[in-house]
């Protein structure tokens, strides 16, 4: 037996175990189309996957304006809709029991829980959380939940929208929602003036799975791409603080006047404001491309597969989507020369070249 299917077993029967112990609810019955209180499920802390809830967000509130959206979000994550003028409360996952012991008191209508699959955790929020209705995807068989919602589009939020075709909520947008306060974009701004240089290129080297962040020599390379193509524009360095030196020593191994590290970046609020500010975004990672969606930026994105591609592509005529040489699944293999071209495309198009 192969260590693949040995894991598959394993993962079965565990799942198995915990349906046994967890998987029962009293069924209930609520009118799904006014909805008093809706707790949504972002624990995880995953930016993009937050970004694609703000359509649901404001489709709700606008639709049922004395409804209630919660959000259980990441510490992270969290910080996409601190200032969401669609979103009643935070509520920051710290754990499984503190979360319990808060989010039971609130007496939710309705619980989404939107991954497809199901950890210990979220067995035990699911069975003892006491919300009249659970809703999650592709749940049939799953006693915990009152309706399984099964979305075949071509994208992640097509299943958000799945999710409000059920509340009989119809979306007037589909564009996401990251909104900042003045004096985060002024500080973004104040970095871009003092720097002499146009257009603004933010470059995003990072991403947060295997596959999906570019080697230092791989970053190298396209960043004396980009400014062979547009050597009067200004280059900023996104970086996660926990990369800032390695982002400096990038910028001295480059050794381009034009070339700047995003230093005063603290958290993805920072880099949301320069991406805000900037005029093209160059990036592997899906959280950075839905942050270019929310501000209608031009951008080049690098996916691993064409699967990855079909779930979480650019929702924006603005974006040139690129993937690696076949048979490689990293981002690292994106052919040189059709980076190259995408830079010549985007700028032609956006009139950014001179």
């Amino acid at each position: 037996m192969n260590a693949g299917v040995a894991k598959s077993i394993i993962r079965n029967i565990r799942l198995a175990l915990l349906k046994l112990v967890f998987d029962h609810k009293s069924r209930q019955s609520i009118d799904l189309s006014r909805p008093q209180k809706i707790l949504f499920d972002q624990k995880e802390d995953l930016i993009g996957d937050m970004l694609v809830n703000t359509v649901a967000f404001r489709a709700i509130k606008q639709a049922y304006p004395d409804s209630k959206v919660h959000v259980l979000a990441g510490s992270s994550n969290q910080e996409v809709i601190r200032s969401n003028r669609f979103v009643d409360q935070i509520h920051v996952f710290t754990g499984t029991w503190p979360a319990l012991r808060q989010l039971r008191k609130q007496k939710f209508d309705v619980y989404y829980y939107h991954k497809n699959k199901l950890s210990l955790r979220d067995f035990i929020l699911l069975r003892y959380m006491a919300a009249r209705v659970n809703i999650g995807r592709s749940k049939d068989g799953f006693n915990l939940f009152d309706y399984s919602i099964d979305a075949f589009g071509e994208t992640e939020l097509d299943r958000y929208l799945a999710l409000l075709k059920l509340l009989k909520v119809k979306e007037n947008s589909t564009r996401y929602e990251f909104p900042l306060t003045q004096d985060e974009l002024s500080v973004a701004r104040t970095f871009v003036s003092r720097r002499s240089g146009r257009p603004v290129i933010a470059f995003n080297r990072y991403g947060n799975r295997r596959g999906k962040l570019f080697s230092h020599a791989r970053a190298v390379q396209l960043v004396r791409e980009i400014d062979r193509v547009y050597p009067d524009a200004l280059i900023v360095l996104l970086s996660p603080p926990q990369n800032k030196s390695e982002t400096a020593e990038l910028k001295r191994q480059l050794g381009l006047p034009n070339v700047w590290v995003a230093d005063f970046t603290r958290s993805i609020r920072n880099s949301a404001a320069l991406i805000h500010c900037a005029d093209l975004v160059v990036t592997p990672d899906t959280s950075i491309v839905h942050i270019a969606c929310a501000f209608d930026k031009a951008q080049i994105c690098i996916y691993r597969d064409h699967g990855e591609l079909r779930l979480w592509r650019p929702l924006s005529d603005k974006a040139i989507a690129l993937l690696p040489r076949p048979p490689s699944r990293h981002v690292d293999d994106v052919d040189l020369k059709e980076f190259s071209a995408s830079l010549v495309k985007v700028g032609q198009t956006h009139c950014l070249l001179n």
